[in-house]
This record gives structure tokens, sequence and C-alpha cells, in this order.
């Protein structure tokens, strides 16, 4: 049977990251997430001490990223950031990975800078972005190994600012996985058919827009109750 929106909105991290997201937009979030029941909620870091005050006594997490889209900030400063949110209450980090380092073939570096967040941040789950949309199969392929060798929890395929994700992305990525990490797809994710289509292709959780999420998981139920 197909999943459910109640199911779905365990696996939906709920977001508004836009760099004209507004504080309106972030309450309407956050309201949001406590009627779905969103797993997780992600908005610009500056509201992430907001974001855990009002998600207190939820069963929704506050999610937190400790790179800008390029992933290029000095890896003492992802491991601060890191090592901060962890200590307001983040269950779970995001970071970009190093994109200049990947497409340089500093293949060692990208993962020495990843390995040292993880360890920062000891048993919570990090979710390690590649950028899928900027890479061709080969490099996403080599991104992935580097993920999975650094010992994070998660391969994400993207931010959604450098364009979406696709099955092609998860085809990818899932063979290399293997089940070893979980796999996180994000970015132009808009309709419950194609959350539909990458489960079947392995992805357990999903980033969507705030403004998606709902209508995604109000689909899902509603063929639910058709069925």
């Amino acid at each position: 049977m197909p999943i459910n929106g109640t199911e779905l909105a365990r696996m939906i991290d709920s977001t508004h990251i836009k760099t004209l997201a507004t504080k309106t937009e972030i309450d309407e979030m956050i309201t949001q997430a406590k009627e779905y029941h969103f797993i997780a909620i992600n908005g610009p870091a500056s509201y992430f001490s907001y974001l855990v005050e009002q998600l207190e006594g939820t069963d929704t997490n506050p999610g937190f990223g400790c790179t800008r889209w390029s992933g290029a900030d000095p890896t003492h400063c992802k491991v601060y950031a890191a090592k901060w949110a962890i200590a307001l209450g983040a269950q779970e980090i995001d970071m970009v990975m190093n994109q200049s380092y990947l497409v340089s073939g500093l293949y060692k570096e990208a993962e020495e800078d990843i390995r040292a967040v993880k360890e920062a941040i000891g048993d919570k789950a990090l979710k390690v972005i590649i950028e899928c949309p900027l890479h061709s199969e080969k490099l996403i392929t080599r991104a992935a190994e580097i993920i999975i060798a650094s010992g994070a929890d998660c391969i994400k395929t993207c931010t959604g600012t450098e364009g979406p994700s696709t099955l092609r992305h998860i085809e990818i990525i899932s063979g290399v996985a293997k089940g070893r990490v979980w796999i996180k797809a994000a970015g132009g994710i808009r309709d419950v058919e194609t959350v539909d289509r990458m489960l079947g292709l392995g992805v357990s959780r999903f980033g969507i827009s705030y403004q998606s999420a709902r209508t995604i998981c109000d689909d899902a139920n509603n063929r639910s109750a058709r069925a």
C-alpha cells in the first residue's frame, strides 16, 4: 500500500532556507510542523535558537546546517557551528561537502573535512550534501564514496539552491550506499508521485519546502482514504 501522509510526515524535513525568508514565514513553518508532526524543520541558521525554543515539547526536531552553500567554510568553523547547535538541542547536522575540494580532486581533504564534523558531534546524525545538480555521474559516485568513508550517517542529494534532485541522482547514490548509510533526497520535490519513486529507490528522508510539504502529505492521505 502506498505511504500515507501521517507516515510520510515522519520522513520529511520541512524547510525554508531562502535568502529572503521572513520571520512570518518561519512562524508559518513552525505552526505547520506542529500540525503535521514533521520529523524536523530547517530554517536560516540565525533562527536556530528560536526553532529550539518554539519546538520544545513537540516531536519535531530543530534542524541545523553548519555550512554555506559552497561548503567552503574552514573546517574549524563547521566544527564550531555543529557543536554549538548540538549543545542547543540539535539531533542532526546538515553540511555541504567542500565543493572546491571535490572538483579539484582533493578527495582526502574533502573526506577529512567531513570526518572532523562527525567526530565533533559524536552519535548525532551527520547528513552530508553532494549538490548533485552541479556534478557528473562519475563525480557524484566519487562524492558518495568519500562521504561513506568519512563516517557520516547520511548522503543528501542537494540543498535545492543549485537545482533539483532527480531519480538518476538517487539511483547513483543508492548503488554506492548499499545500505551503509541512509539517503535523503532534497530539492525540487513537489508531488507525492516523485516521493513514491524515490522511496522505491531507497530514500528514507526528504527535504521539502514548507510550502510543498503540507500539500504532499495531504495528497498522500487523500489517496489512502480513497483506497
